[in-house]
Formats: C-alpha cells, structure tokens, sequence
C-alpha cells in the first residue's frame, strides 16, 4: 500500500491492547486514504472482539479526517482498524476506539447489537428492544448504540456513506469510558469525508451484486448442487449454501466477489492457511500446496488446507478457489468439518465448474 504524501493507511487486526504505546498531549489533524480501486483485505486473524464479520472484505477507499483528542494514544498501524486509539484511566484501567469502514450494509441491526453484547457477555435482545439515539456526523445522519455490562461498557457510532458502512467504536473499562464520552463526541464532530470519495465497486449488499458501468461484469449463472441449500448470505457474501454429511455435520459454501486483484493468489493463499492455523508458506512453494483445475472462466488454482478452524478453534478444513474474471476477483470456498467437507469436495468443484460467466 502507498503512502500518499505525510498520508498514512492504518489498517489492522491486531489486539488494541497490546504492546507500548507512546502518547500524545497535543491535538493531530490526520487524514486516512486508501488508494481508489485498491481492495485491502482483512486478516484472517483478526481479533475475536473485532467488529468486522469474518469475510472476505475489502476495506473502503473513503478518505476521512479528523482530530484526535488530547491523550488519545495512536496505537501502531494494523490490518482493518483506519483509526486506532488508546484511552487509559486510572490503576491501569484502559479503553480503546477504533474506526472501521466496510462495504455495503454490515449485516443487520438486530445482528450487530447482539454481536456488541455478546463481546461485553450480555445476553442478545429482540429487535424490539434496540435503544439508538440519532448522531450526526460530516453533516450526514447515523445512530449512536450505548451497551454497559457490570464492567464495561462499549459505546457505537454508526454511520452509512458513500456505499459503505462506517463505525467509530470506544469500548472498555465503563468508567473510562465514562470519562472519555465527551472527548468521543469531540472526535465524531471532527470527522470530514472528502468530497472525491466514492463507493467501492462490486459489493454485495442485500444479497444483489452491482456491476460498475462500462466495466462488462454481470452476474454469472450457477448450477446448485440439488443437495445445498441457499442460506442468507452474510455481509460481504454474494451467495451462500449449506450441505451436510451422513453423520449430519455441516459445511458451508460462499461465493464472493471484489474489485481489482485483492491481494493476489500468494497473499490470499497464506490468509486461508492463517484460518485453519497453518504457516504462512514462501511464494517458491506455491506449487506444493495448488492444483489448478479447469472451469468456463479459465484454469484457476485450487487449495485444500486441513487444520484448526480460527473462528471455533474445531478441527476443521477449507477448499477454495479465486478466480480473476473482468475487473473482479471471485472467491468461492468450502469450509466445515473435514468429513462435511470431503463428502462434498466433489460437488463443489463441479458447482465452480459449472459457473457460467457473462
């Protein structure tokens, strides 16, 4: 990723809370870009307390501003985070906040709420009993969700622009929270989004993919394995399936799809390996972790990692396949329990197979 002039990228995954961190007593003007059309992916190792869902997904090209509040520390560059603070209280009592951008939607309220209170150990709650109070931020209208457990307490902004979904997120001890409640409206005051932003293309919001103009993309037709069922595709999933196996286990199915070469085959290949707990591997090895297999759209390459699922921490197995077609990438996986996914291995190559491009 470029840096553009003093203009730095943060991005990131990693834990908030780890490592030293030099601070700030003075205010700071900083302004994030990521370059246009340049799809950033998250890592697969992204905190468990992260607000992103775990997807293939690019980071927004939005550039934003804004002010950081006196004592606010600026924690090290990372892999989704666009802005990264620290926030300490007293005997050691800390918080954190953070800037995500996201295509599209972000999965539903009702699922972002409960996922909020489940990171503070509260119980979910019904669409009826979401509480938001509006907030206004760079002139466009958002809502502010306030969730406190015995401890702690986490406090959204939430914001749709330009295509994407922004969310500015302080969460932590509930009394450094407390006490930084008006230096968070302060930093949300401060936010500006430059006027040249646009939307990233191709994203999957409501189950509907848009193909930018002039580009020749459209959607391709798929042949559905008589034995998946189509499920509600999360955020940033263009399609996806359920299947199971004899003994009733499940695996799952995703197609994706996103601008540009989002990453390339080698950085992508060691993400998935990340997912199932495996190495990362050197590009000269390559050849011994691929196959390439022949479908409408091309030779692609084919992995097939066995290892730890990341998100359950369950043994667990992963088939996928990108394939580069127009001005987009698309990704199709396979993922479960080793057995699920072996007893469908073959149905969904033959489903890649079958993928009929415009």
């Amino acid at each position: 990723m470029r840096l553009k002039h003093h203009i730095l990228v943060l991005i990131s995954a990693a834990a908030l809370l780890d490592g030293s961190i030099s601070g700030r007593a003075e205010d700071e003007i900083r302004t994030y870009t990521v370059p246009k059309e340049r799809a950033v992916l998250a890592q697969a190792t992204a905190a468990p307390d992260s607000t992103m869902p775990a997807a293939d997904i690019p980071v927004s090209s939005a550039p934003i501003k804004w002010t950081t509040p006196s004592g606010w520390e600026q924690l090290a560059a990372t892999s989704i985070r666009l802005g990264n603070f620290l926030i300490r209280g007293q005997g050691g009592a800390q918080a954190e906040m953070a800037v995500f951008s996201f295509p599209g939607s972000v999965g539903t309220e009702l699922g972002n709420v409960n996922r909020w209170r489940g990171e503070l150990k509260l119980e979910p709650i019904t669409e009826s009993q979401i509480n938001s109070q509006p907030v206004t931020i760079d002139g466009a209208a958002g809502k502010l969700y306030d969730i406190s457990s015995e401890t702690a307490r986490t406090i959204v902004a939430l914001l749709p622009h330009g295509g994407s979904t922004w969310f500015f997120k302080m969460r932590g001890d509930k009394n450094v929270v407390a006490g930084a409640l008006a230096a968070f409206h302060d930093f949300l005051n401060s936010v500006h989004f430059s006027t040249a932003a646009e939307a990233p293309a191709n994203v999957a919001v409501d189950n509907v993919a848009t193909a930018p103009a002039g580009s020749g993309n459209g959607e391709p037709q798929f042949s559905v394995p008589t034995n998946w069922t189509e499920t509600t595709p999360g955020p940033m999933l263009f399609k996806s399936y359920t299947a199971s196996s004899a003994d009733g286990k499940m695996a799952k199915a995703t197609v994706s799809f996103f601008p540009g070469d989002v990453g390339g085959e080698f950085a992508n290949i060691n993400r998935w390996r990340g997912q199932m707990g495996l190495a990362p591997i050197s590009e000269s090895q390559l050849g011994s972790v691929t196959q390439s297999i022949d479908t409408s759209g091309g030779k692609v390459t084919l992995v097939d990692f066995t290892g730890t699922d990341g998100k359950t921490g369950l043994p667990g197995r992963l088939v996928a396949v990108m394939l580069r077609h127009g001005d987009n990438t698309w990704f199709y996986k396979l993922t479960g329990d080793g057995a699920a996914v072996e007893s469908q291995k073959e149905t969904f190559l033959k489903f890649v197979q079958s993928v009929r491009y415009p």
